[in-house]
């Protein structure tokens, strides 16, 4: 059932135990990685927040300087001035600014796959690799 030189079974064997070390490789720096954060990294100063507060919002109102009054000896005229305000615009506005509310706290949400879902993982790859080896070998006769 087996090739009389063995090359073949030679290569697959190499191969299965180089993948298992990159694994193995893999899930040790994840756990390097845990231990780190959990327990030998420094404890994270909290971020600053900027809170926009609410502030009241002014119109400016045009204040003129009183009219100069000269005598001139003529008749005053009634003379309309282009641009000026219109009188009972200058109430001001109160404008409320928005403030950001924060999502989720403090902490960081928990996505992803934790230590043990990825040595679970392991084992079946693992295991899918020995079950096709099996059926090769099996189906060479």
């Amino acid at each position: 059932m087996e090739n009389p030189d063995g090359a073949q079974s030679r290569i697959f064997i190499i191969l299965a135990i180089s993948l298992v070390g990159l694994l193995i490789v893999g899930l040790l720096s994840i756990a390097g990685l845990v231990v780190y954060t959990r327990f030998l990294a420094p404890s994270p100063t909290p971020p600053v927040v900027a809170v926009a507060t609410p502030t009241q919002a002014v119109t400016p109102t045009a204040t003129l300087p009183p009219p100069a009054v000269t005598p001139t000896g003529e008749a005053p005229t009634a003379t309309r001035v282009i641009g000026s305000p219109m009188p009972g615009t200058e109430t001001p506005v109160i404008g409320v600014s928005p403030t950001a509310t924060p999502v989720g706290g403090d902490q960081i949400p928990d996505t992803g796959f934790g230590p043990l879902e990825a040595v679970v993982g392991g084992i079946i790859l693992l295991v899918l690799i020995l079950v096709v080896r099996r059926l090769r070998l099996t189906g060479q006769t």
